[in-house]
């Protein structure tokens, strides 16, 4: 009786940790459109064009490690482009700070944005742009 416990008290926990570590797991349904439901609250979104012209497209979701595959969605100019180097404003609609780097995974050159900012014409990463992420402080980012 008291082995049957402890292994029962073990799948307890080794169900509880799993779902922990579940819980602090970065979002995986990080994805792309062209709005931003009331339900998500990570959210921006790029134009091609300067002044939040042409086409757009919204990503939501936590950070985005690669742009590649995203194209613009919008009508407008450049519809159908790779959103990959190819944004040239963006609009921060999230209430938490966001940094645009120039190369994939997090890196390089950078414009951060402050919660629901925007970027008239982006700066570091004008045409340049490869990933972007929530909640961090770069001080080497051009500053919006």
């Amino acid at each position: 009786m008291r082995l049957s416990r402890t292994f029962a008290s073990l799948g307890v926990t080794a169900t509880a940790t799993a779902g922990l570590v579940l819980g602090v797991a970065p979002q995986s349904n990080a994805d792309a459109g062209l709005t931003c439901p009331d339900s998500q609250t990570y959210c921006m979104r790029f134009h091609y064009n300067t002044g939040f012209a042409g086409s757009r497209t919204v990503f939501r979701g936590f950070d985005h490690y690669s742009l590649n595959g995203y194209t613009f969605l919008g009508d407008g100019a450049g519809k159908g482009q790779p959103v990959k180097n190819n944004a040239a404003s963006a609009v921060n609609m999230a209430p938490y700070n966001l940094v645009i780097y120039f190369n994939s995974n997090l890196q390089g050159a950078c414009d951060s944005l402050p919660e629901f900012g925007t970027a008239y014409q982006l700066k570091n990463t004008y045409n340049n742009n490869a990933s972007f992420g929530y909640g961090r402080n770069d001080n080497t980012c051009y500053k919006f």
